[in-house]
């Protein structure tokens, strides 16, 4: 497969966040249902949106909730943000091969730029799209189309990779390749039964695979 487009989920896939979003969730979790949750079960609520989480955990104060998280999350967000190893370089060399990237994730458009530019990764990116930009976040395919339409990209010849069963279904969804990246917090016999086209173990494969049909 001849790729042009890929488009990357952000946490837990280019950023290692998944402590800065255990810690935000458990904060508020002790908070309002405290002895609920063990701060090892924060896993779980990395990667839905934040209205499913807190709107699933208490319908009525689902917006106030989901405030207090983000209040909780920008507190430590600059201090504990940072990028999984070999990443940037993937982004690079796709880049250098004159592959169009792009972000999408359920994170505030604002904050979600903020991460991209503090890990001083924003001029890979032809498009960076966040949950200020759609109505529908994954597993519906809504934000990549609108992606895929930034770029000009057609279905054939794009991917999503991400680290969660919300980007592989998006994918699916959406008739694009879907990636799962062995660095997540999940495992693949978890992503296994959303039928990802490809898990990759770690970003020098993710290139290889992406590379494959460019590099002839």
């Amino acid at each position: 497969m001849n790729f042009k487009t890929v488009l990357f989920d952000f946490d837990g896939t280019i950023a290692d966040t998944n402590r800065l979003i255990s810690e935000s969730h458990f904060v508020v979790m002790e908070e309002n249902f405290p002895g609920r949750f063990k701060k090892e079960e924060m896993a779980q609520f990395n990667g839905p949106s934040l209205e499913e989480i807190y709107g699933n955990l208490d319908r009525e104060r689902q917006d106030e909730l989901v405030a207090r998280y983000r209040e909780v999350m920008l507190e430590k967000h600059d201090d504990m943000i940072g990028m999984f190893p070999g990443i940037k370089e993937v982004l690079k060399n796709l880049k250098q091969e004159g592959l169009r990237l792009g972000v999408v994730s359920t994170k505030r458009s604002d904050v979600l730029k903020r991460g991209v530019s503090i890990l001083g990764i924003t001029e890979y990116f032809d498009t960076i799209i966040g949950s200020s930009d759609f109505s529908h976040p994954k597993p519906d395919p809504e934000s990549l189309f609108l992606a895929m339409d930034h770029l000009g990209a057609e279905r054939e010849t794009s991917v999503m990779v991400g680290d969660n069963h919300h980007d592989v279904v998006a994918g699916n969804n959406a008739g694009v390749t879907s990636v799962f990246v062995g660095w997540s917090e999940k495992t693949t016999a978890f992503i296994q039964p959303y039928r990802p086209t490809k898990i990759v173990k770690d970003p020098q494969e993710l290139e290889e695979y992406i590379l494959s049909g460019v590099r002839v």
